[in-house]
């Protein structure tokens, strides 16, 4: 089996009949679906309850659907976002800071409120492809290691961080350690979404330092495209997973390491058991 972590979609979506089809050409067998983005000051956005109910329709009737709501978790009313969407069935939450930094006052409150209802958080991290909003620097990787005050909160950092890779893995290994040493404290966990962002050319580098750092990473690693369902790239899907399967055959990576990575760590990440 294989998940998608990272799989967008907007609100006219909802009604789609092609999305498991597609997936499965390109070889995944569900994944975690982002709800429409709110309007993050940059456009409009229908509202809120739209978007998620948009999002839990999509999602109806594929086992290894997983709906996420896309969250601005510094509107006055994320906290009743929050509350609603853990009522009717979101397994996550989805975060881009466009205009704030991650670990914004207004935002703590929300974190762990989301770590008490034993939900996962999937933030963007590196550059941000939004037009001539200077965005960068909210997404350093550095920047969400405040999430360390957060008890029991689970969060990924999406596409390693690009260009800040190394940054990325050094903050994972910051996070590991807490999570080993305060795991009684209630430490949380970070995870790493491989979804591209790094170029073809910096892909290898990339894994090259994350896979042999030492660090203990195997088991906190997603795998996602980085598409949408509407529709879902099937020909990019693929294109994308043969290269990073040519990469892990080459350095020897077997089964155990596949499974934990295309399927085991997201249905962990979003707290359901392995025979889900």
């Amino acid at each position: 089996m294989r998940l998608d972590c990272h799989i967008h979609s907007n609100v006219a979506d909802a009604a789609r009949a092609d999305v498991a089809e597609r997936m499965k050409a390109a070889g995944f067998d569900g994944g975690n679906l982002f709800s429409q983005s709110p309007s993050r000051g940059i456009r409009e956005a229908p509202p809120a309850a739209e978007r998620l109910e948009a999002v839990l329709r999509a999602a109806a009737g594929h086992h290894h659907l997983f709906p996420f709501y896309f969250l601005d978790p510094t509107e006055p009313d994320a906290l009743e976002q929050v509350e609603l969407a853990a009522q009717r069935g979101i397994r996550g939450f989805k975060v881009i800071c466009s205009r704030h930094y991650p670990c914004d006052e207004r935002a703590m409150p929300v974190y762990r409120r989301i770590a008490e209802l034993n939900r996962p958080i999937m933030f963007h991290s590196g550059i941000l492809y939004d037009g001539r909003n200077p965005s960068g620097n909210f997404n350093r990787p550095c920047n969400f290691e405040g999430l360390l005050q957060v008890d029991n909160l689970r969060f990924s950092l999406a596409h390693v961080s690009w260009p800040w890779t190394d940054e990325c893995i050094a903050v994972y290994g910051k996070f590991n350690d807490a999570k080993k040493h305060h795991a009684a404290e209630g430490a949380g966990e970070m995870f790493i979404d491989l979804s591209p962002g790094t170029p073809p050319p910096y892909r290898r580098p990339m894994f090259d330092r994350l896979l042999f750092s030492g660090y203990d990473i195997w088991d906190n690693l997603l795998y996602g495209i980085d598409t949408s369902i509407g529709p879902y790239d099937t020909e990019y899907a693929k294109s994308v997973l043969a290269r990073d399967e040519a990469i892990f055959d080459e350095y020897g990576l077997g089964d155990d390491f596949k499974e934990k990575l295309y399927w085991k760590n997201d249905l962990r990440f979003i707290g359901l058991p392995e025979e889900y």
